[in-house]
């Protein structure tokens, strides 16, 4: 007599369709609770403006600098635009990995720096060390160091450096006033 394997089969297809139904069921996990560095990053939103110095290996200029803060993404990231609308634009993207607020600089020169926030999360300082990137390494040229002051709810102070290996190539500093 030849057995029958169709109600196994039956079964264990039944049984998937239940687990996948009762899957998808299961409530989409809580989004992490906020960070308040992040709150500030949020609170930057528009448009600053103001000088910029820059010091490259004793080179050093000054330059009309300006910043936009955009909250995107359903509030889950902040997107700073260096040098709107010239052929140097660059996007730096601020979000929490987990509980640490990190950002992405997307830079001009074609790599992508991936920074940590090193100082306190309620602290009106946002110090950001580099942790590696895309298209870099520590011995290519790149963003390293990036830092905001939030000074009060219309004033802001931003320093950055560039190093190659171990050197600093150069450093910018800005002080900057939210336009109304």
């Amino acid at each position: 007599m030849k057995k029958v394997l169709v109600p196994w089969s039956i079964f264990l297809v039944v049984a998937g369709c239940c687990f996948v139904t009762v899957r998808a069921a299961e409530p989409a996990p809580s989004p992490k609770s906020s960070h308040p560095a992040f709150e500030k990053l949020k609170k930057l939103e528009g448009r600053w403006s103001g000088p910029a110095s820059w010091d490259q290996g004793g080179k050093k200029g000054k330059v009309d600098f300006n910043l936009t803060y955009r909250t995107t993404s359903g509030g889950k990231a902040v997107m700073e635009t260096m040098f709107a609308g010239t052929p140097g634009e660059m996007v730096t993207m601020y979000f929490l990995e987990g509980d640490d607020l990190t950002l992405v600089h997307y830079c001009s020169a074609g790599n992508q720096p991936k920074m940590k926030l090193e100082t306190p999360r309620d602290s009106n300082v946002l110090s950001f060390r580099c942790l590696g990137g895309t298209n870099m390494t520590e011995k290519d040229s790149h963003m390293h160091w990036a830092r905001l002051e939030l000074v009060d709810a219309d004033h802001l102070k931003g320093s950055w450096n560039s190093m190659k290996g171990d050197k600093v190539e150069w450093v910018a500093e800005a002080e900057l006033v939210r336009q109304k």
